[in-house]
C-alpha cells in the first residue's frame, strides 16, 4: 500500500458522523443548483423543439399552400421569415422559459405602456407629480420582480438595491456558476474538516453562518459606492466571503508549527481560485464579492490564531495516542526496510564483483555505502567492516577519488573514525588535485593524532600539509595539532 493510500485511509478513519452530514448537505446544495439552473434550459429547449415541430406541420399542411394561393413564393427564405415571426409571437406571449429573455421583453412592454399606454398618467394620478426616468426604472423593476420572484434562483437571491435582508441566508444556497460550486464544495469541506477538529462543530458552523450574512452586507455596502454602484441591481449568490474566512482560519493556528506548508498552500490556492472565478467568469457584482473576500481571508487568519482549540475528549486522546504509536511503528518498519534493502544491495554488489561485472558492482556498492553512511543511528561495527571490504585492493571496482573523500568526510562528521580513515586513505592514494589531497592529509592526520590511531602516521600527514603550504588556515590548524602531539 502506497503512502498516499495509507494517508487517505487514516483520513477516512478520522471522519465522524457530522462530517458525512455536512458532505451530504453540500451534495444536496449541488443537486438543488443543478435542478434550478438546468430545468429552465431544458424546458426552453423542449419549447423550441415543439415550436419548430408545430410550424413544420402548419407549413406542410396549410402555410405553403396559402402563399402559393396569393401568388407568393414558398421558398426557404420565405419559410424562414415566417418561422421567425411565428416563434416571436409565441415567445412574446410569455411562454418562454428563458427568464433573461422574458425580462428583456417585459421591459420593452413596460416602456410601451409607460410612454403610450397611460403609464405616466397613472403615476401622476397616484403620486401627484410627473415622473422622471428614475421613477420609470423603479416601477419597471417592481413589475419585472413580480414575475422573476416566481422562480427560485431569483426568489432566493439577495439584490442589494432591494434591501431584502431576509434573503442573505437563502442566497448562500445558490451558486452563480458551476465552477463556483465546485470550488465551494472542495474547499469548504477541506476547511470544515480542519476547523471542526480544531474548534468543534458549533463554533465552526456559527462563524460560517455569521460570515454568510456578513458577505451579503459587505456586497450591499460595496455596491453603494461609486465604483460598484452599477451592480446594485444584480443578484448576489453563493458564500464566497464565508469560504474565504474559513480558508484563512484553516491556514493559520495559534501554534505556528501545527499547520503544514501543504495545508496552507491549499487554502491560499482555494482563495485565489475563487477570486479568479468571481472576477473573470461570474463578473458583475462578483467583482465586489472578490473585493470583500480578501479581507475576509485575513479575518479568518486572525480567528485561526486567536480562537483557542477545543478540549479533546478522552476517546479522542486515546485514538490520537494509538495513531501516534502506529505512525512510529510504521516509521520503524520503513527504516528497517531501507536497512534491509541496503544490505541486499551490498551483498548483490559483492556477488557481481566476483562474477566480473564490475560496472554493476560499482553502482550497487556505491549506493549501499551512501545509504549506510546516512543510517540513523549509525551501525559502527557494520559500517567499518563494509568500508574494509570495499577498500580491499583485491576488489577491482573503479570509484572516483572524490567519492572516496566525500564518504570519508561524511564518516568523519558522523564520528565513524575507523571508517573515515579507511575511506580517506583510499581516496588519497588516487587523488591528483593538490587542494583536495592536502585536505585529505589534514583530515587523516587530525583523526590519527586525536584518537591515537597510529599517531606517528598522523604526524607525517600533518607535516606534509605544512610542507605543501605553511601559511593558510589549514596549516595553522595542523601546527596546533602537532604541538598537541608534542612535535
Amino acid at each position: 500500500m502506497s503512502n498516499l493510500q495509507k494517508a487517505i485511509k487514516r483520513f477516512v478513519k478520522r471522519l465522524q458522523v457530522h462530517h458525512y452530514i455536512v458532505a451530504a448537505i453540500v451534495l444536496g446544495i449541488g443537486i438543488f443548483n443543478a435542478v434550478t439552473a438546468l430545468s429552465p434550459v431544458i424546458s426552453q429547449k423542449e419549447l423550441e423543439s415543439n415550436i419548430e415541430k408545430s410550424f413544420e406541420k402548419w407549413w406542410a399542411e396549410e402555410g405553403a399552400a396559402q402563399f402559393r394561393t396569393v401568388g407568393l413564393t414558398d421558398d426557404d427564405k420565405t419559410k424562414l421569415q415566417e418561422f421567425v415571426q411565428y416563434r416571436d409571437r409565441i415567445l412574446s406571449a410569455g411562454k418562454t422559459f428563458d427568464i433573461e429573455e422574458r425580462t428583456k421583453a417585459m421591459r420593452k412592454e413596460f416602456r410601451e405602456w409607460w410612454e403610450i399606454g397611460g403609464g405616466k398618467e397613472q403615476f401622476v394620478q397616484e403620486q401627484g407629480f410627473y415622473p422622471k426616468e428614475a421613477h420609470f426604472e423603479k416601477e419597471c423593476h417592481k413589475y419585472i420582480k413580480r414575475f422573476t420572484d416566481k422562480f427560485v434562483r431569483y426568489r432566493f437571491a439577495f439584490v442589494p438595491k432591494d434591501g431584502e435582508y431576509d434573503r442573505l441566508f437563502t442566497s448562500a444556497l445558490l451558486s452563480p456558476s458551476a465552477w463556483s460550486f465546485i470550488i465551494f464544495a472542495v474547499f469548504f469541506l477541506f476547511a470544515y474538516v480542519k476547523l471542526a477538529d480544531r474548534w468543534g462543530v458549533p463554533i465552526t458552523l456559527s462563524t460560517f453562518l455569521a460570515f454568510i450574512a456578513l458577505g451579503g452586507l459587505l456586497a450591499d455596502m460595496l455596491t453603494s459606492t461609486s465604483f460598484f454602484k452599477q451592480f446594485a441591481m444584480e443578484r448576489y449568490m453563493g458564500a464566497s466571503v464565508a469560504l474565504a474566512f474559513m480558508l484563512g482560519a484553516a491556514a493559520f493556528d495559534e501554534r505556528k508549527d501545527s499547520i503544514s506548508t501543504g495545508v496552507r498552500a491549499f487554502a491560499v490556492a482555494g482563495l485565489l481560485l475563487d477570486l479568479t472565478v468571481n472576477v473573470l467568469v461570474n463578473g458583475g457584482i462578483y467583482a465586489a464579492v472578490a473585493a470583500a473576500s480578501a479581507p475576509a481571508f485575513g479575518l479568518g487568519a486572525l480567528a485561526g490564531i486567536k480562537i483557542p482549540r477545543r478540549r479533546r475528549s478522552e476517546a479522542e486522546k486515546k485514538a490520537d495516542a494509538l495513531e501516534e504509536r502506529f505512525r512510529r511503528a510504521a516509521t520503524r518498519n520503513l527504516a528497517a526496510e531501507r536497512k534491509q534493502k541496503m544490505r541486499s544491495q551490498m551483498d548483490e554488489g559483492f556477488q557481481e564483483a566476483k562474477k566480473g561485472h564490475y560496472d554493476a558492482a560499482r553502482q550497487l556498492l556505491c549506493q549501499a555505502m551512501t545509504a549506510v553512511l546516512q543510517e540513523q543511528p549509525a551501525d559502527r561495527e557494520f559500517t567499518a567492516k563494509f568500508a574494509e571490504r570495499l577498500t580491499n585492493p583485491n576488489l577491482f571496482i573503479d570509484v572516483a577519488s572524490t567519492q572516496w573523500l566525500e564518504w570519508g568526510d561524511t564518516a568523519k562528521a558522523r564520528g565513524l573514525t575507523e571508517t573515515a580513515l579507511l575511506l580517506l586513505e583510499k581516496g588519497l592514494k588516487s587523488e591528483k588535485n593538490e587542494t583536495l589531497a592536502r585536505r585529505a592529509l589534514f583530515n587523516i592526520g587530525e583523526l590519527r593524532v586525536n584518537f591515537g590511531i597510529e599517531p606517528e602516521e598522523g604526524i607525517k600527514r600533518l607535516q606534509k600539509v605544512i610542507e605543501l603550504n605553511d601559511s593558510d588556515l589549514i596549516a595553522k590548524q595542523a601546527k596546533r595539532l602537532l604541538e598537541k602531539a608534542g612535535v
